[in-house]
């Protein structure tokens, strides 16, 4: 079998910050699976973590819809009905907005997970800058949920977005394209409020039917795929969003009309899912949507900054049970075990996998022979594997004998 070469790695200071962050989340993930148990690890299981949340998010999206009504003149009355005569009505609001907020902080540690421990390099490449696409996407999709009030701090934030989605008309060269215009003949070119409204109605829903295929196809690419979770960090989730629900003032909110002559001086943005609204003040609307584009595609291109190397297997330290399965099966001689790096593990005699690199022939056998998904190719999908371990199960190819001469006779 032909081995998989590159040029070696070499060490500067963003590698060396990247990996840094990846030891001290690994030593975290390992900490907290000794605290929750194997395979309940909160860290482990961040993308799971957001599939769950957009999933609470879409049920209670999904109940609010029974009481409110996209119209300029019932929006706002229907939502203080529902908080001041539906049971729970309050808090069903804030479960929705407790789930955004908590959403964004995950896929926020989601990426810096990925990142850090090297899972966003190779083929991963594209599909992190998929979940990249997801946290602008929850951030619109919140900004246009926000509007639905249709109060005071609606119409503000309305403004603002209108000023964003034309800034870029203002930059050089690329004003060309006009491509500000085209955004705005498509969210804010209607010239009465009921007409507005549904818009942002249709932006908020629709955008959270693109964020369910986003999620389908970032899931798809995952190796190995972790969308569910164990009833008992279900529970716990629960009981945080609804902690954080219950603290936040959504019953307490005043829905104020809004009043073009005397416009309010201060308006309350949401420090998470709006956050760069914060500085929009500060900023305005070309500097400001010009800074986040320029973010969003220099976080696309971190796995520009990595040097090639070859592809290696990693043990994920916190799943490994040390039943030395992987290095009976690896035909290579790429696994040693060794002591468990707990402590109190370690001192019951434990032990963990350890790849070595110079021997790894990333052929995915260690992958399929781990029941406990501790190991996996970060750089390689779920199918990619499969491929190469069907390639490294294959017999040699026989080489054809040479038949003998005519001429000789023995």
């Amino acid at each position: 079998m032909r081995r998989l070469t590159a040029p070696a790695p070499q060490e500067n200071g963003y590698i060396a910050f990247r990996r840094s962050v990846g030891r001290s989340i690994e030593t975290l993930e390992l900490y907290s699976a000794r605290f929750f148990g194997p395979g309940s690890s909160p860290f482990e299981l961040t993308g799971a973590l957001a599939v769950a949340l957009l999933t609470i998010s879409l049920v209670s999206g999904a109940l609010l819809l029974l009481w409110y009504v996209p119209a300029p003149e019932r929006a706002s009355a229907e939502l203080a009905r529902l908080g001041r005569e539906v049971p729970l009505g309050s808090l069903l609001r804030a479960v929705h907005r407790a789930c955004a907020e908590i959403l964004v902080l995950v896929i926020l540690f989601h990426l810096v997970r990925m990142w850090a421990t090297g899972r966003h390099l190779g083929p991963r490449a594209r599909n992190f800058a998929i979940g990249l696409a997801a946290l602008p996407l929850v951030g619109l999709i919140g900004w246009a949920g926000y509007t639905l009030p249709w109060d005071e701090r609606a119409m503000v934030l309305l403004a603002w977005g209108r000023e964003i989605a034309i800034a870029p008309d203002r930059w050089p060269i690329i004003g060309w394209l006009h491509l500000g215009s085209l955004s705005n003949a498509l969210l804010f070119s209607p010239e009465n409020q009921a007409d507005q409204l549904l818009r942002m109605f249709a932006l908020h829903v629709g955008g959270a039917l693109v964020m369910i295929w986003v999620v389908l196809w970032h899931t798809r690419r995952v190796t190995p795929p972790r969308a569910g979770l164990p009833i008992p960090v279900w529970v716990g989730l629960a009981l945080i969003v609804l902690l954080v629900a219950a603290g936040l003032p959504m019953g307490r909110e005043p829905l104020l009309a809004f009043n073009p002559f005397a416009p309010p001086t201060v308006v309350a943005v949401d420090a998470i899912v709006c956050f760069p609204l914060l500085f929009y003040p500060l900023l305005g609307a070309p500097l400001l949507a010009a800074l986040i584009v320029l973010i969003w595609v220099g976080l696309a291109l971190l796995p520009r900054l990595e040097p090639s190397r070859p592809l290696v297997a990693c043990v994920r330290e916190s799943a490994c049970v040390g039943c030395r399965l992987c290095l009976q099966d690896c035909p290579y001689g790429a696994i040693a075990m060794t002591p468990h790096p707990d402590p109190l593990r370690r001192s019951r005699g434990r032990e963990t996998a350890r790849v070595l690199p110079a021997h790894c022939n990333a052929c995915g056998i260690c992958v399929g022979s781990c029941g406990f998904d501790a190991i996996e190719i970060p750089a390689l999908t779920s199918d990619e594997i499969l491929a190469r371990i069907d390639r490294a199960l294959q017999p040699e190819e026989a080489l054809p004998t040479e038949s003998p001469n005519e001429g000789d006779v023995e």
